[in-house]
């Protein structure tokens, strides 16, 4: 091999390991948080969180619409929600991965399709002035757009739950 080519690439020319062992590369993580005030007690702010009924109706941005809603609400159990455009249906599901009764609530988050993108998301409920803070972590998204994305619609969904308290 030439030598000199050696020499600038720091080793022997070759594919990297992540093509020759046929593992992916790991690429860059992004991570979001987003918090929101809801004049409401902890308890029923948490219950929106894991009552199909109550969060029908408030569960995603203004923009669309849920469809159906699924829970099995046990640390390992699975959710799926199907929330409704003008014509398209995006399907999200998750599994719960840690459940601590009107504090905190750990579930995985990806959309059903080809291309999952598996994400965590952690959701603290803090009681403050009189009502909840909520304090949202969304991580493990692949790409800048993918969180501002999800930051949007974070946002939008999280204004339509202030919206069932007031």
């Amino acid at each position: 091999m030439d030598s000199t080519l050696q020499e600038i690439l720091g080793g022997s020319i070759g594919f990297s390991q992540g093509i020759v062992g046929g593992n992916r590369m790991k690429t860059a993580e992004y991570k979001l948080q987003v918090s929101k005030f809801i004049k409401a007690k902890r308890e029923k702010v948490f219950e929106a969180w894991i009552q199909p009924e109550i969060m029908k109706k408030w569960g995603c941005p203004k923009e669309l619409k849920i469809g159906e809603i699924q829970m099995d609400f046990r640390v390992g159990g699975k959710f799926r929600t199907s929330m409704l455009g003008n014509e398209d249906v995006y399907i999200a599901t998750g599994i719960y991965q840690e459940i601590i009764l009107n504090e905190k609530l750990v579930f995985t988050h990806g959309w059903e399709g080809p291309q999952r993108e598996e994400t965590l998301v952690t959701v603290i409920f803090e009681d403050k002035n009189g009502g909840t803070e909520i304090i949202l972590t969304h991580e493990k998204l692949s790409s800048e757009s993918s969180m501002e994305g999800h930051k949007e619609g974070w946002i939008s969904t999280l204004e339509n739950l202030e919206l069932q308290f007031t």
